[in-house]
């Protein structure tokens, strides 16, 4: 399948090099190729093409050894603290080093006008960033370009947000979804590409073409569109059957026709397969009775055997990667099909020229699994530099450490390649080795990663060697370290970092505690709590002057935990109190008794999933960096029946017909609204929902309206401009429900 336009002839001699390649390695790929394959490397990188942005001459593969042998499990990880350091006497020093939980900093020593390969040829920063998330090389590049798209130098976000995403009393492990929950772009990320603009001017903001908006196309696994403007390609039986089978995106390819940006991360082949196979069999791609067949010979194996058409395997993990439709994943994605091939159960060898063709001549940003800390640095180098516009140079500003680390571990089991007894991916081992060259040609003769202990800095800052521009040093010279939100102990909010910049918690996510979905919870100076939105109409929540006289026997154990509110435990015991009628003395009894009168206590089966369940459990659910399986509260929880006493909060939501007689749509990722505008506005709705959020954005003179489900927010925007792509902005997408109400007829 092809997916180049008229560029593919400027690599014609690569094309039928790579060709050539393939049918050798398909040869030899049932003996070791390692040798082969190291020649190949170095013969190759002298004939390839020149890149944009490259150097004239090829570079060599020899200066660059070293890479392959760096492993992102070891080489991502920020260093625990486990030893103290002698510290040098100097006259200055790092600030809140003592609060620092590492060794060291990960700095990146490239982003610097007097850089070598910074003096020309950078590309302009992308209007539209579009992420190829091929499965297993890395979902943690997410922190990267959340961070790229919702922080600037004066206000940045926190990444360190544990990667389990907590609803509802279940958990699931998508770092993605829990960054941009905590981070909604329409409030961080917004601000950064499209300034609000409260004149009264009617006018709209430039064409939708013109308007910088980050990343776009969401965060999971879809592949590259196709070139359709290829006639070959279109007459072809495989489009036909690709299309017949629902399996190929048709919204014109991003590099040939939208011109957008696009990054992509690549990693060893059968290293990435095996990550696959821990990962529940990870198999994107693959439909309903395609995977169940899967599943049912890589799974149900006797004896850790599995056999597949007349050929046995010995172990599962064999089964798994020679299943036919799981080789050839990245060269699929690159070339418009999903990662595992349930429509021809190929290898990818058919996808190989047009692969390479597309990493070598249109990917602006490759970065390789196995040189993740180098692959971080120069995506910044590429593209998080701005020009200043007194200077008129770029100023860059440093990675966030969280961006350095593996937020997506896989399980511990170990399992190395030679479990696979000589399996070769051929089509994504010719495909991996392009990545690798365009990823040389993009670094250089000089790498730009680094990792500086705190000795070393210091000693550096007082002999005065320290190269500043990648350090935060005041004017006395001290370099200071950023705190992080834990560090401060915030949950939520907007804070001073101690260097003088604002480090953003974000919000709190109304599901890390595990209550219903009836109940909410706010950010109350920097801490989430859990709260019942009917209990606070009636001032039953938030201790006050004001407070009815049921809350002064309850207030004796509020203020003796030095809070003024009261905790998810109180007000269930109350209900139990209340519905069971144990109240003590009379004027308590009265009072708590009319908790069920007044529709604030559901009764029903007695509630005993709170006996093992403290106040501070509450709290530490919503640490940042709690893990869904380490909250106590959420695993309680999961025992809650709906039946159980209970407090009565907001009304649940049924998403199934929440748009029934509604002009709401539903956004997504592609292909979604493509309407964007001024974000003027952020309203909690608390128990409102898709009605409330529209007779609110009606109120406001708002040109549309998005409904954040999750976080119960409407969010109001004028100005409002159509994208000339179906890549819409990327959000917690399918979570999110958009409302036009420039037409009092569509509303």
């Amino acid at each position: 399948m092809t997916s180049r336009g008229t560029t593919c002839t400027r690599s014609t001699a690569t094309v039928i090099l790579i060709l050539a390649a393939v049918l050798f390695l398909s040869i030899v790929s049932v003996w070791n190729a390692s040798s082969w394959l190291s020649s190949y490397h170095a013969q190759w990188s002298t004939v390839i093409i020149d890149l944009p942005g490259s150097e004239s001459v090829a570079a060599s593969s020899s200066n660059n050894n070293n890479r392959s042998s760096i492993v992102m499990t070891s080489s991502v990880e920020v260093e625990p603290k486990t030893r103290t350091t002698q510290r040098h006497t100097s006259s200055k020093t790092i600030i809140n080093r003592n609060k620092a939980s590492t060794l060291g900093l990960h700095v990146c020593t490239c982003l610097t006008n007097d850089f070598p390969r910074n003096a020309n040829n950078l590309p302009h920063n992308p209007k539209r960033l579009r992420w190829l998330h091929i499965p297993k090389t890395g979902t943690s590049f997410i922190s990267t370009l959340w961070s790229y798209s919702c922080s600037t130098r004066e206000r940045y976000i926190d990444l360190n947000v544990n990667s389990h995403v907590c609803s509802n009393r279940t958990a699931y492990s998508m770092y993605d979804f829990a960054l941009m929950r905590r981070y909604p772009w329409e409030m961080y990320g917004a601000p950064n590409f499209i300034p609000y603009d409260d004149s009264s001017s009617s006018s709209a903001l430039p064409n939708g073409k013109d308007v910088s908006l980050g990343l776009v196309g969401g965060t999971q696994h879809g592949p590259l569109s196709p070139n359709l403007n290829d006639k070959r390609f279109l007459q072809s039986d495989r489009y036909k059957k690709l299309i017949k089978e629902r399996q190929l995106m048709r919204y014109g390819s991003e590099l040939m026709t939208h011109n957008i940006t696009v990054a992509a991360f690549f990693r060893q082949p059968e290293e990435r397969i095996i990550s696959a196979y821990k990962d529940s069999c990870h198999a994107n791609g693959f439909t309903g009775p395609v995977f169940a067949d899967f599943l049912k010979k890589v799974r149900g194996s006797k004896n850790g055997q599995c056999k597949i058409g007349n050929r046995t395997y010995a172990n599962p993990v064999q089964c798994f990667a020679n299943y036919p439709g799981i080789a050839g994943c990245m060269s699929r994605m690159l070339t418009g099909q999903k990662c595992a091939d349930s429509v021809f159960h190929e290898a990818g060898l058919e996808n190989v020229a047009d692969a390479v063709d597309i990493i070598l001549n249109h990917l602006e940003f490759v970065g390789l699994t196995e040189d993740w800390n180098e692959s971080i640095c120069q995506f910044h180098r590429l593209f998080s530099g701005r020009m200043d516009g007194v200077t008129g140079q770029r100023v860059w500003k440093q990675p966030m450490q969280r961006e350095f680390a593996n937020v997506h571990k896989s399980v511990k089991e170990t399992i190395g390649v030679e479990e696979l007894d000589g399996f070769k991916d051929v089509a994504d081992t010719v495909v991996y080795e392009a990545a690798r060259l365009k990823f040389e040609r993009i670094v250089g003769n000089e790498r730009c990663y680094k990792f500086m202990s705190w000795d070393e800095i210091e000693k550096d800052i007082n002999n005065g060697n320290v190269n500043t521009p990648f350090l935060n040093v005041d004017k006395d010279g001290n370099v200071c370290h950023p705190l992080t939100c834990s560090d401060l102990g915030k949950q939520c909010g907007e804070w001073d970092d101690g260097c003088g910049s604002t480090i953003i918690c974000g919000m709190c996510d109304a599901g890390r505690s595990g209550l219903p979905s009836t109940w909410r919870v706010q950010c109350v100076e920097g801490k989430c709590v859990d709260y019942c939105p009917t209990w606070e109409e009636k001032g039953l929540w938030f201790l006050s002057d004001e407070s009815p006289a049921i809350m002064k026997e309850v207030a004796k154990s509020i203020e003796k935990r030095d809070q003024k509110y009261l905790s998810p435990i109180e007000a269930f015991k109350i209900c139990d109190v209340a519905c069971t009628g144990k109240a003590g003395n009379a004027p308590m009894k009265d009072g708590i008794e009319a908790f069920v009168d007044t529709n604030l206590c559901q009764c029903g089966n007695t509630t005993k999933v709170f006996n093992d369940i403290t106040l501070s459990d509450f709290s530490s659910a919503h640490d940042m960096m709690t893990t869904c399986s380490d909250s106590k509260v959420l695993r309680s929880l999961r025992a809650l029946s709906k039946h159980d006493t209970q407090p009565i909060c907001c009304p649940s939501v049924d998403e199934a017909t929440l748009l029934e007689g509604r002009q709401w749509k539903r956004l997504y990722a592609v292909a979604g609204s493509r309407l964007e505008g001024s974000y003027f506005a952020h309203v909690p709705m608390v128990c409102g929902g898709l009605d409330e959020c529209q007779d609110v954005a009606r109120e406001e003179g708002a040109e549309i309206a998005v409904f954040d489900i999750v976080n119960s927010y409407c969010h109001l925007a004028r100005k409002v401009f159509e994208l000339d792509n179906p890549f819409t902005v990327t959000k917690d997408n399918t979570r999110r429900y958009i409302l036009d109400l420039r037409n009092p007829t569509k509303s």
